[in-house]
């Protein structure tokens, strides 16, 4: 979040965003999370990635995925640059925010047509995160939709057999509307687990 004399106005818009996001509210959670974001710029503070990411999940829901896309993209490498990224072979919240902002973006990829671009950063990060079931998921449904179908039952195998599982990924209604994935996801995870 931004210092200054806009911190505290910056962090209650940033929090009721994230409550007006919780309730569907997106433009509403967009005005809000573009104030922060511009009190953060006038202060002379680096934008944070948190709010990036969530103004990322907001312009997705709302359809802009070019948008989406860029603000993940910011996001994720503001947190891959953050100091305090890694302590140790530990990881950190902020290689978490990473993780999360990086598989957000390869997802807009997807939903703007670049699968291949998509499917190798998901791949990059189940090396980073392999114990992500949302990665390794949309991993098994971007390599079906490839007709790569062992690939695929290896990764939702695998997705199955982290600590999260893979349960929360076979309701599409969580898929779409909690984790809010793109449509074009959303229909490749549908296609696979018909087959299932």
């Amino acid at each position: 979040m931004c210092e200054g004399d806009a911190s505290a106005s910056a962090r209650v818009l940033a929090g009721r965003a994230l409550a007006l996001e919780g309730v569907y509210r997106f433009r509403d959670a967009l005005r809000d999370y573009d104030e922060v974001l511009r009190l953060c710029e006038v202060s002379g503070f680096a934008p944070d990635p948190y709010v990036l990411n969530s103004r990322g999940n907001v312009h997705g829901s709302l359809g802009n995925w070019d948008k989406a896309k860029d603000d993940y993209e910011s996001a994720a490498n503001l947190f891959q640059g953050a100091r305090g990224f890694k302590v140790g072979a530990s990881t950190t919240q902020r290689l978490d925010g990473a993780i999360y902002a990086f598989s957000n973006l390869a997802l807009a990829e997807a939903q703007l047509g670049n699968e291949d671009k998509a499917l190798k950063q998901l791949e990059s990060l189940v090396r980073r995160a392999p114990n992500s079931a949302d990665v390794r998921a949309a991993c098994a449904a971007l390599y079906y939709s490839a007709a790569r179908f062992e690939d695929a039952e290896d990764a939702w195998e695998r997705a199955c057999s982290r600590e999260s599982g893979c349960a929360k990924y076979r309701d599409i209604d969580y898929v779409t509307r909690i984790r809010r994935w793109p449509p074009v996801m959303v229909a490749k995870l549908e296609k696979f687990l018909a087959v299932r």
